[in-house]
């Protein structure tokens, strides 16, 4: 048996609405801490945000338009006409009226 590798697997980075969610947490700490003591890290936190945004939004633009949206409701479907027992009643209501299970489709 042969063991083949795909060459094609690499890793890519965080999905797009992962990273643009992460940048925009990233720039907010970053101008929330620039207001507190620690002005020089929020600082760079605040600019290494704003750069990931940048790049997950034109990450985000590049992924192509969305698909159209259809506002079609599907074909209904026809119904099943269920076997009727010897009395009148279908196989499934009279064996649940017996305590069993209803018969499965196979």
């Amino acid at each position: 048996m042969a063991l083949t590798v795909s060459a094609r697997s690499r890793f890519t980075g965080p999905s797009t609405p992962a990273l643009i969610k992460a940048a925009a947490i990233c720039a907010a700490v970053g101008i929330g801490s620039s207001l507190t003591d620690y002005a020089d890290f929020g600082k760079w936190l605040a600019v290494a945000g704003v750069l990931l945004l940048i790049t997950g939004l034109h990450r985000y633009g590049r992924m192509g338009p969305d698909e159209s949206i259809v506002f079609e409701l599907p074909a209904p479907r026809k119904k099943k006409r269920s076997r009727k027992a010897a009395d009148g009643t279908s196989e499934a209501s009279a064996s649940i009226e017996q305590g069993e299970e209803p018969p499965r489709a196979e």
